[in-house]
């Protein structure tokens, strides 16, 4: 008997791991125009503006600013690092 319910309740985990396992497949298996679609309805139902329909002339170019922000950064930190070594 102690045989039977051991196999009983492996056999329930089983059933509970495809369960899941055939659950997260609808995720997969949803055809993108329908998300897409839903994320357009949304956005529209909230006022937001999707980040695909901006033109690219309204985006800031972030690139030349992040790039000189570092250099910047690592100059102040040298020279606070020549300030704290001792003079030889």
């Amino acid at each position: 008997m102690d045989k039977f319910e051991s196999q009983f309740a492996d056999l329930d985990v089983q059933a509970a791991s495809m369960e899941e396992a055939i659950g997260s497949i609808d995720a997969v298996s949803t055809p993108q125009d329908q998300i897409d679609l839903l994320l357009q309805q949304t956005a529209e139902e909230n006022n937001i503006e999707l980040a695909q329909e901006l033109k690219e002339s309204a985006l800031p170019e972030l690139g030349t600013r992040q790039k000189e922000k570092p250099v910047e950064e690592d100059d102040k930190l040298a020279e606070r690092l020549r300030a704290l070594r001792p003079a030889v």
